[in-house]
């Protein structure tokens, strides 16, 4: 398979910019629920308006975590492949079942997953355990890792 990491950046970028207007309309709608008059309640008990402001505060730190993704990946550059697992790797994994994964090692935005010639490329980080364990392999690596108590064998098949 022949990947452009050019292609697959401007991808994330894309889905990132995407998901940072979703998250920018909810929070508009969830600031003025919390501060709406209908919602401020005459007792106690009438907590809609608070919930409101608690899920406008947790929707805000997501939005700052996605626009701190979105500036990430704007300033990478897709550099040149190297032949140890590092920051920006692009990773083709195998499992026993002779099943693969596309994986960009990112600083950033774990778990986004963008469509790339009809296959996935999911995004991890270092924290993951999986990234972690990738962190300095090269072609040809074999490890074993524990996912939800379940021991998986992987072997790492190209670097990009």
């Amino acid at each position: 398979m022949n990947i452009n990491r050019s292609e697959i950046l401007g991808l994330i970028l894309e889905q990132i910019e995407s998901d940072l207007l979703v998250l920018e309309q909810a929070l508009e709608v969830t600031r003025d629920t919390a501060t709406h008059s209908d919602c401020l309640g005459s007792s106690k008990y009438e907590t809609m308006g608070l919930e409101a402001s608690y899920l406008a505060q947790g929707q805000g730190t997501r939005l700052l975590e996605v626009e701190r993704s979105l500036e990430y990946f704007k300033r990478l550059k897709p550099s040149e492949c190297s032949d140890v697992i590092g920051l920006s790797s692009l990773v083709e994994i195998k499992d026993e079942q002779g099943d693969t994964q596309l994986l960009w090692l990112a600083a950033d935005a774990g778990g986004l997953e963008v469509e790339y010639d009809q296959k996935t490329v999911t995004l991890i980080t270092p924290k993951a355990p999986l990234g972690r364990m990738l962190m300095g392999k090269t072609t040809g690596d074999d490890f074993e890792i524990s996912i939800a108590g379940k021991k998986r064998c992987y072997e790492i098949v190209v670097i990009n």
